[in-house]
């Protein structure tokens, strides 16, 4: 039986409508530098996927460190402004706030669990407007939380936020790694937004699209 569900962020509730290439572009363009925009983006990709307390700050700073270049005086205030930008491109994915809507009408608990910078994390939340849907919101880059799918800490802090057990709490993602492997390990139920035949291979029931992912949860887990 389930009585609590985790959402991913990126790829399963949202989509960042800019690229990731074109966001480092602009950072490369504000930060002035003469780097090749592959190696800034190759180098800040690296940085956002470390463990630990992290925002956009901070892994640019440690970029900027490995490009031997010193951060500017004003790098906070262009943080801010990359952030609100990155967050105003973010959408939801089809069907995404309807299904958080009729689940939080439910009383179902609700969790989101999400890798990635809390600074941009967050504000991708604020501008979708699903803040209000979760109970708890467990992003790895919080200094709480410090931890990224699919260790094991995060998906306990998330149900130790929604007051549920692991067997009776299902992680709803798009990564088969982080996701689906991560929350299984852990002894949560999982659903693979994706691939039907990767869903059999994970052994676990696959939905293309939110859509899709109502349905399933309406006709296989009653939700």
């Amino acid at each position: 039986m389930v009585r609590a569900i985790c959402f991913d962020l990126d790829g399963t509730l949202a989509r960042y409508g800019g690229g990731f290439r074109s966001f480092v572009g602009l950072l490369r363009h504000e930060l002035l530098l003469e780097s090749d925009l592959d190696r800034v983006a190759q180098l800040l990709q690296e940085e956002i996927a470390r463990d630990g307390p992290l925002t956009l700050e901070s892994a640019l700073t440690r970029t900027l460190g490995r490009l031997e270049q010193r951060p500017p005086p004003d790098l906070p205030e262009l943080v801010r402004s990359a952030v609100r930008a990155y967050a105003a491109d973010v959408r939801p994915t089809e069907g995404a706030g309807e299904l958080l809507a009729r689940l939080h009408a439910r009383g179902v608990p609700l969790a989101l669990v999400s890798n990635g910078p809390v600074d941009i994390q967050r504000a991708s939340l604020a501008s979708l407007g699903f803040e209000r849907f979760f109970r708890a919101v467990l992003i790895s880059g919080d200094a709480d939380v410090a931890a990224r799918k699919p260790a094991a800490r995060i998906f306990s802090l998330a149900c130790a936020g929604l007051e549920s057990l692991p067997t009776e709490t299902l992680m709803v993602g798009d990564t088969p790694e982080g996701d689906v492997a991560g929350a299984r390990a852990f002894g949560m139920q999982a659903v693979l937004v994706g691939d039907a035949a990767e869903g059999e291979r994970l052994g676990v029931p696959a939905a293309a699209d939110m859509r899709a992912v109502d349905v399933l949860l309406r006709e296989r887990f009653a939700l």
